[in-house]
């Protein structure tokens, strides 16, 4: 997607002619939101959110009002301390999830990176790892699609995914396990204990066909396994970004319809690893080789890159 933001969101690249969303500084009062979302307000920790099938709001008190409208538009009104740069982690993050459910996507909490040619998405509860597997990868050569975020879409029976922010954001021992210095990184914001540093990709722009899912789980050792389809979709219907505004969005049937599909689409494994970092190169290995293998047998196939 071309973005055309009035907000500095470093790191992405130069788009060609025209834009696809537009997010631009407005006002932002009740009376305003409650005639274009037009739902009762939902209370949430620390976040006021409207929501219905064409519009979305937020409304945190120290940082600022966004409105997300059609899939094309947000709307941002900054709370009167916020500076600029504590609005970008609130944009890229739950406003982008927003618009991408807007826009038809099929929005996966999840990590993507190519590895040795296939574009692997790295699925699991929160605390699981993905973005610091993630991050590993990337140390180790392999190109980020998205961190956190990974929408999917679908053409021809083919799963497709898009480029992301091109950061990861970890903690600091997360940091330490992916070989970087926290002390010489950015916190994403200034009331958040969280890192973040860039990762540009040489990979072509545009979508990308999806290979493989890895969901993550806690053992004592480490393995890779054959994960059936049934656990497969229960693990996509729980780790989908904002699944439970699903039936205020009325996307609750496609939501299940996309995660069969992906089901259908793509093949699953399941990664067991002890929950900490002192077997993460171990667990990269194991992987990149896991995909060597499987690409050997056909079972996975170069991905296709797409304008889509």
């Amino acid at each position: 997607m071309n973005i055309d933001s009035s907000i500095r969101i470093p790191d992405l690249i130069s788009g060609g002619d025209g834009s696809d969303v537009t997010v631009r500084f407005g006002t932002l009062p009740d009376d305003y939101l409650d005639s274009i979302v037009r739902t009762p307000v939902i209370e949430t920790p620390g976040c006021r959110v409207r929501i219905s099938e064409h519009a979305m709001s937020f409304d945190w008190p120290i940082i600022g009002r966004f409105l997300i409208t059609e899939g094309r538009t947000v709307v941002v009104e900054p709370a009167p301390a916020a500076l600029e740069e504590d609005l970008l982690p609130f944009l890229t993050g739950p406003a982008m999830i927003a618009l991408l459910h807007q826009r038809g996507y099929l929005v996966l909490h999840a990590s993507c990176v190519v590895v040795n040619g296939i574009a692997a998405a790295f699925l699991g509860a929160k605390g699981f790892g993905k973005s610091t597997l993630a991050a590993c990868l990337y140390a180790r050569g392999h190109s980020l699609i998205s961190d956190d975020i990974v929408p999917v879409d679908f053409a021809g029976g083919t799963a497709w995914t898009l480029p992301g922010y091109p950061r990861i954001k970890l903690y600091p021992d997360s940091v330490v396990a992916a070989g970087r210095d926290p002390d010489r990184l950015p916190f994403i914001h200034r009331l958040i204990e969280k890192h973040s540093f860039s990762c540009p990709s040489d990979s072509p722009l545009g979508a990308v066909e999806l290979g493989a899912l890895y969901i993550l789980d806690k053992d004592d050792s480490t393995r890779i396994e054959d994960l059936d389809r049934s656990r497969t979709f229960v693990e996509l219907i729980t780790n989908t970004h904002a699944g439970h505004h699903l039936v205020r969005l009325n996307a609750q049937e496609r939501h299940f319809r996309q995660c069969q599909e992906l089901v259908r689409a793509v093949p699953s494994f399941q990664i067991s690893r002890p929950h900490d970092f002192t077997t993460i190169d171990d667990v990269c290995s194991r992987l990149e080789q896991h995909i060597l293998d499987q690409k050997r047998t056909k079972s996975l196939r170069q991905p296709i890159f797409s304008g889509i």
